[in-house]
């Protein structure tokens, strides 16, 4: 078994079940890391709930950005957005 102190992370989506969770998980878990994957096509409101969060719990958010954009995706699956439905029938066989 390893020595390492145990860490907990957070993804935070600037939604209300993540924000309830960290409210919850702030109180229970004060070590608690937490973290943002920004597409940068979030609209502005969503930075600003961030900062709110932020402010509210006194935590830090790590702000995770991919080398690739959300345009980049969008463009290799031609313009649309893939179903996890699709992945789910590709995946039962049906």
């Amino acid at each position: 078994m390893s020595n390492k102190p145990l860490r907990h992370i957070l993804g935070l989506s600037g939604g209300k079940d993540s924000t309830a969770l960290a409210v919850l998980l702030h109180k229970q878990v004060p070590q608690m890391e937490y973290f943002f994957c920004d597409t940068h096509k979030e609209l502005p409101e969503t930075y600003e709930y961030l900062d709110r969060i932020k402010a509210g719990l006194g935590i830090k958010i790590h702000y995770l950005s991919a080398k690739r954009g959300f345009d980049h995706w969008l463009d290799i699956h031609g313009g649309l957005l893939p179903s996890p439905n699709v992945y789910l029938i590709l995946a039962i066989g049906c």
